[in-house]
């Protein structure tokens, strides 16, 4: 089919022609034709080879959609305009498949959509679905979080996405009203991860880009009462206690002018905000202050917490105290607080400023001082030290035994023993008022402060001296020492009750009879054994006696007794006395009158077998006293004296007083000197006898501590050989001789002095000496060495040591024994043949011995032995192989002979030649 296009006349011009609706694609698409004053007949035919269709994108209210590409089977076509129109060029009628793309849009596709000319438009693309994007910001990029998409449409599904890196997100939803919520990705971090705002509605009609939640951080509010003004030195402190940042903690200090405070930016979460007081600065950190609550904990969301308040409570002090002691705090404004301090360090609150006391009241430990001054303005550790401990006891007194309570003493005074048993010091036991105990006993009440380690005895006593009856105490003293660290255990009662006494009489009446109390029995309260005296009084001119305080745990026995007089006991308490007679002695020198007599040996007996041997002094005279009416016996004996007469026989009668003389005639006669050491110093104990051996007769006595010795009973005209024993003196030392040997004395009528001995004691240590001689000493002394061995065992060698220079040698502390001391020589014995003397020394009697000479001999040896080393060695092995099969019953003897070549001395047994004599020393 053709188409005309008929152009009304139009004015000489040129026109370039343009189809209006641009629905199908001619071709050409225009044609230039120029027109002047006549017609023109364009020869070019028009034909059509396509068409253009166009269509819309909308969203769900309908509105066009700019900026959308439109693909035709997978190929960009076209771009929506402004109101969502767009055009295709050049289809054809065909089947395409139509698709719409733009970010953040999700479109329904015209799947094999039938194109046609005749089409006015193509059906509109709608949008399907949006993204809804956002951000979910986090303080820390090691959180994340989550983003959970719900309350959308019943045919959507609820959605949770992670958020990236950098906390974006992105949702691909149907058209609809929905609800975003921030979560954290882990649940760990649940309690700190929380997010503002909490959730967001949102109407999906379009993308929705700019959805933002943000970290939830809030801040914390308070304040802070003090006492007085608070400052900057207090700080505090808010602790994170959940999270994986929980160790962090951030610390603020209060404005000089505001008791206020704050935290900001601080994440959701369990916390804890602590307050201090830091100044002064302590080593220990410390606070100075405390509080009614120095620390609170908060739950933290995502609102602000307001109202975390802390309020003074007062100021610490430091008390750091060796004992558990219990304390009295008085505080500035006169209140007071009782405090119980324990041993080690402990923190006090005191509650109000100022300058404060702390003492002890009723304490048992002092430390020091009574009391100890606290100042909150200078705080500073009190240190409490037990110096001292408290001793406390009691005395309980029986008041029955008191004629009224006004006879009980106020006091009773109490000494204080060392451990050495004197007196240190003293207190008084005060009676304590109205104390009474349960058996009607008045109470008194001591007490003293005593060091740790310190040992006392308490001595109570009665002072009293008003004539009255004294009061006893039981037990009479009581050991306290301070061991336990810490208060002491009260000290045991004193149980106080007046003394017994004892009265009774002497008959005939006597003054000055001395009467003795003696303990019947062990008391449990004194130190009092049986048999013990008690106490001890006289008579008066009456005969009468009391004898007092005595202590009633125990009974006693009463005795009497008087010089010169015969008591009995006549009852329990009364005794009759009788006078006694007595013999006075005088003995009187018939040679010397002005010499004073010697103590003589008297011996007097009498009757119902009385005997009594007693030394007189010096000068003759004593004095038998005490002695019972009847017959009586004397006799004098002395050593070197005859008596005259030789024994007297006495008549006494009741109270008698006799005198015995009698004449001394000197018969034998002494002989003294002194033993001495060579130094000069006195022995003691040394035996000095004394012989004559025409007359058999022996003396023998020792020497005292001066060494003064005196040989008794020595007749004159006789002959007397006088010398020190050898016997064990006074200390065990062994007496090895005298010097002189001994003395003769020609005994005459008097007495022999001056006759001194010095003695030599055998020394306890061993001395062994000697020296050598041989042939060209000098010029072998280097080769000689001097051997000592034991006798009993010769294979015991005790000493081998070189000769010294001097051929003089000495050996010190050899035990006591036989020792055979010879020489040995270092010389070769292929070339010398050595010989040596070998001395028997005997230690065991003297304990120094001197050898010598020890002498010797060397002979050279000048016999040589050429021997070719290579075919007599085999020789000589096979040789001496055979002999040691063959000869082995005579193997020690080879060695012995062996050993004589190159030893000058052989001890063996078995030796058939000795080629040196033995010597013996002794």
């Amino acid at each position: 089919m053709e188409d005309v296009l008929k152009i009304d006349p139009i004015p000489s011009t040129k026109l370039n022609g343009i189809g209006e609706n641009t629905i199908f694609d001619v071709s050409p698409s225009s044609m230039s034709i120029s027109v002047q004053h006549d017609h023109v007949i364009v020869p070019e035919k028009f034909q059509v080879t396509g068409f253009s269709v166009g269509g819309r994108v909308v969203d769900g209210d309908g509105n066009g959609i700019e900026g959308v590409e439109i693909l035709v089977d997978g190929q960009k076509k076209s771009i929506t305009d402004k109101e969502g129109y767009y055009k295709l060029d050049q289809v054809t009628s065909k089947r395409y498949t139509i698709e719409a793309k733009k970010v953040h849009y999700r479109f329904d596709r015209l799947i094999d959509f039938l194109v046609l000319p005749n089409m006015a438009s193509i059906s509109d693309i709608k949008a399907a679905s949006y993204d809804v994007c956002g951000v979910a910001q986090t303080v820390n990029s090691e959180f994340k979080a989550k983003v959970a998409l719900t309350h959308g449409p019943q045919n959507v599904k609820p959605q949770v996405k992670l958020t990236d890196e950098s906390g974006h997100f992105c949702f691909e939803v149907p058209p609809g009203d929905y609800r975003l919520s921030a979560i954290p990705a882990k649940l760990e971090n649940a309690k700190e991860l929380l997010f503002s705002p909490s959730h967001i509605d949102v109407s999906v009609r379009s993308p929705i880009l700019d959805v933002k939640f943000y970290q939830a951080q809030v801040s914390i509010h308070g304040s802070v009462v003090c006492k007085e003004k608070c400052g900057s030195s207090v700080s505090l402190t808010l602790l994170r206690l959940d999270g994986r940042n929980k160790d962090d903690k951030k610390t603020i200090g209060l404005a000089n002018e505001s008791n206020e405070f704050f935290f900001s930016n601080v994440l959701p979460g369990k916390y804890r905000v602590e307050v201090k007081n830091n100044y002064p600065i302590a080593s220990s950190g410390q606070d100075k202050w405390c509080w009614e609550q120095s620390f609170i904990n908060l739950e933290v969301g995502a609102e602000d917490v307001k109202g975390v308040d802390f309020v003074q409570k007062g100021f610490w002090v430091n008390i750091i105290s060796s004992h558990d002691v219990d304390g009295l705090l008085t505080q500035s404004d006169g209140s007071r607080m009782n405090l119980n301090i324990k041993k080690g360090s402990q923190h006090v609150c005191v509650e109000s400023p100022g300058v404060h006391e702390l003492s002890f009241p009723n304490s048992c430990i002092s430390f020091g001082s009574s009391s100890v001054i606290i100042d909150t303005s200078n705080l500073s550790p009190i240190y409490l030290k037990g110096e001292s401990y408290l001793l406390k006891g009691h005395v309980h007194v029986e008041s029955s035994s008191f004629s009224s309570v006004e006879g009980l003493p106020e006091n009773i005074p109490l000494d204080i023993l060392d451990s050495d048993g004197s007196v240190v010091d003293g207190l008084l036991a005060r009676r304590v008022p109205y104390g009474v105990d349960q058996s009607s006993a008045a109470i008194y009440e001591f007490s003293m402060w005593a060091s740790p380690g310190g040992k006392f005895t308490f001595v109570p006593r009665d002072a009293r001296d008003d004539g009255g009856k004294k009061i006893l105490f039981y037990p009479t003293q009581q050991q306290v020492a301070v061991m336990e660290d810490g208060c002491q255990s009260s000290i045991p009662p004193f149980a106080g009750r007046l003394g017994m006494y004892i009265e009774g009489s002497v008959s005939p009446s006597l003054n000055d009879v001395v009467v003795k109390i003696i303990a019947a029995g062990d008391s449990q309260s004194a130190p009092l054994k049986q048999g013990d005296l008690a106490l001890e009084t006289t008579t008066g001119t009456d005969g009468l006696y009391v004898a007092g305080p005595l202590y009633d745990d125990i009974s006693y026995t009463v005795e009497a007794s008087k010089p010169g007089y015969h008591v009995k006991q006549a009852g329990p308490y009364s005794f009759s006395c009788q006078k006694l007679g007595q013999i006075s002695v005088r003995i009187y020198s018939r040679e010397d009158a002005n010499e004073p007599f010697p103590s003589v040996l008297l011996s007097l007996s009498g009757e119902d077998g009385y005997r009594n041997n007693t030394v007189s002094g010096v000068g003759g005279i004593f004095v038998f006293g005490d002695l019972f009416p009847g017959s009586f016996y004397l006799r004098p004996l002395l050593k070197e004296y005859a008596f005259s007469p030789p024994a007297e026989a006495i008549e006494l009668g009741s109270g008698e007083s006799k005198e015995v003389v009698f004449h001394a005639t000197r018969v034998a006669y002494s002989a003294m000197g002194v033993v001495k050491l060579l130094s000069g110093q006195p022995k003691e104990g040394v035996s000095v006898e004394a012989r004559s051996e025409s007359k058999g007769l022996y003396e023998e006595t020792v020497t005292d501590s001066t060494g003064f010795y005196r040989l008794r009973g020595l007749l004159p005209d006789t002959t007397y050989v006088i010398k020190v024993a050898r016997k064990v003196a006074s200390g065990g030392a062994v007496i090895e001789r005298a010097s002189p040997e001994f003395l003769t004395v020609q005994v005459k009528a008097e007495d022999s002095r001056g006759l001194d001995f010095v003695v030599f004691e055998q020394p306890e240590r061993t001395i062994l000496s000697g020296h050598v001689e041989g042939h060209k000493i000098k010029e072998f002394n280097s080769h000689l060495h001097v051997e000592i061995k034991s006798a009993a065992d010769p294979s015991k060698i005790e000493y081998n040591f070189p000769l010294p220079l001097s051929n003089f040698f000495q050996v010190k502390d050899l035990p006591k024994g036989k020792y055979l001391v010879q020489l040995r020589s270092s010389l070769p014995s292929s070339t010398h043949k050595f010989e040596s003397d070998v001395i028997e020394v005997e230690l065991e009697k003297k304990s120094q011995i001197h050898v010598g000479p020890l002498k010797y001999k060397i002979n050279f040896n000048h016999q040589k032995q050429d021997l070719t080393p290579a075919p007599v060695y085999p020789l000589f092995v096979g040789v001496s192989v055979i002999a040691l099969f063959i000869g082995m019953p005579r193997l020690k003897d080879l060695y012995q002979v062996m050993m004589g070549m190159s030893s000058s001395v052989v001890s063996s047994k078995k030796e058939v030649k000795r080629p040196i004599v033995r010597k013996k020393t002794y």
